[in-house]
């Protein structure tokens, strides 16, 4: 199964389709792979799953246990997020932990 099986399609000026979350469980390299629950849901270009919420990779749709988080001395409200299939991005998150992953002391 591929996170790009049926993606939401993106509006826009944005034409690339959105891909499909994938909540991961499991610790490499034995990732167990399940579909969000929420049937349609797509990860936005922020990295939220359009409709539970949950981080997920913009990249490839994928989130949970293959994310990895560093939160940014410079800016205490963004972290640095790195997905397994090599995709990083900066995210925000105003003053809240980021979903399903430990937020450093």
């Amino acid at each position: 199964m591929h996170a790009l099986d049926t993606p939401a399609r993106a509006t826009g000026s944005d034409a690339r389709p959105k891909p499909r979350h994938l909540k991961i469980t499991g610790a490499a390299p034995a990732y167990g792979y399940e579909r969000c629950e929420d049937a349609g849901c797509a990860v936005e270009p922020d990295g939220t799953a359009s409709s539970c919420g949950r981080l997920a990779c913009p990249a490839c749709g994928c989130g949970g246990t293959n994310l990895t988080t560093m939160e940014l001395i410079v800016d205490d409200a963004a972290a640095r997020v790195r997905c397994s299939c090599g995709f990083a991005w900066v995210r925000e998150h105003a003053g809240h932990t980021l979903s399903g992953l430990p937020h450093p002391a």
